[in-house]
């Protein structure tokens, strides 16, 4: 009896997280839940991470996901996770990558893809890339093969459209700030208007909401709500204050020529166009040592005596306190001048 029990238990175990599908190839279950994933299934993610952190509070439409995946069937191999980043383009296993996200949503389109077609699309750009003809676009300008740059909405628009299915990520669909226009066009040369932010499905009619997994790592816990609370001061900083972003120093100058010699940094900060690189580069600089300080400051007391209150209090207090050595407000005597940090 004990010898049968135990053999239940490894056999429930290793079928917790899999399922097998009508074609009897093993399947994968979106985390927390009984649902196998299935072709064309999209799953929104957020990491704390400054980039992540930085997509979900400045692009448009809002909400909590900075990044999107696509699950796609292939004959013969199952489902993999399409995913195109910085890092380049892969289809990768799903295994257990799903459940090490601090958050994750699963979308469906209301419409079921034909057999293969996904499949099809993504064989055809993954030659493109191979060659040499795909490129990753850091520049989010959403042109739709004309230049072969694509970003990550974009790419999954474009295969959903060549599967002939409703696009998850429609370009100009979605109202956008006119201060932000102005602000990402001046310091970033990119055009905000064709940034549309992987939470567009989850406003569309299209699509549903399936399900949503949020891990219970109280440390990515507390790096999402200081990381968080960071980008809403520096968005504030910028648009309600109106405030600049000082100057590289001499040493972020110097970080900034090397990442764009490829020598340093990661394919993100090489990839960028000089003038994204250098913001980029100081709000990096600015969230981490913000960040560093109120880590250091929590150490002086028991983890368990912060609220999330207290720590957002806290974040909010060292952004502030910090600001002026990286934001400096417009004035008569400095209009026209970026002064640079020390």
């Amino acid at each position: 009896m004990l010898r049968t029990t135990a053999v239940l238990v490894v056999l429930v175990a290793f079928f917790a997280g899999s399922r097998v599908n009508a074609a009897g190839e093993e399947g994968h279950s979106f985390p927390g839940s009984g649902i196998t994933l299935r072709d064309g299934d999209i799953l929104l993610t957020y990491v704390p991470s400054l980039l992540n952190s930085c997509n979900r509070t400045f692009a448009k439409p809002e909400g909590k996901y900075a990044h999107a995946l696509l699950y796609v069937e292939f004959p013969g191999k199952g489902g993999r996770l399409v995913d195109f980043s910085a890092d380049g383009l892969t289809a990768g296993e799903v295994k257990d990558h799903l459940v090490k996200l601090r958050a994750v949503a699963l979308v469906r389109a209301r419409v079921l893809p034909e057999k293969g077609k996904l499949a099809d699309a993504f064989e055809d750009m993954k030659r493109r890339y191979d060659a040499g003809k795909l490129k990753f676009d850091f520049s989010l300008r959403w042109t739709d093969s004309e230049d072969g740059r694509y970003y990550c909405t974009e790419f999954i628009s474009h295969l959903f459209r060549q599967s002939g299915l409703p696009d998850p990520f429609p370009l100009r669909q979605f109202p956008v700030d006119d201060f932000w226009v102005r602000w990402y066009s001046e310091h970033l040369d990119i055009d905000y208007r064709r940034i549309v932010s992987p939470n567009a499905p989850l406003y569309l009619t299209d699509f549903e909401l399936v399900a949503e997994y949020q891990s219970k790592d109280p440390v990515a816990e507390r790096n999402e709500l200081i990381l968080d609370t960071i980008f809403s001061r520096i968005s504030n900083y910028l648009r309600e204050d109106r405030m600049e972003i000082r100057g590289p120093s001499v040493g972020s100058r110097f970080i900034v020529s090397l990442a764009g010699l490829g020598l340093v940094g990661g394919p993100l900060a090489r990839g960028l166009p000089r003038k994204s690189r250098t913001v980029f580069i100081i709000l990096k600089e600015y969230v981490l040592a913000v960040a560093s300080r109120v880590e250091r400051t929590i150490l002086l007391h028991k983890e368990e005596d912060w609220t999330a209150e207290d720590i957002s209090a806290l974040t909010r207090c060292v952004s502030d306190a910090m600001r002026d050595r990286y934001f400096y407000p417009p004035s008569r005597e400095t209009t026209g001048v970026n002064p640079r940090r020390r």
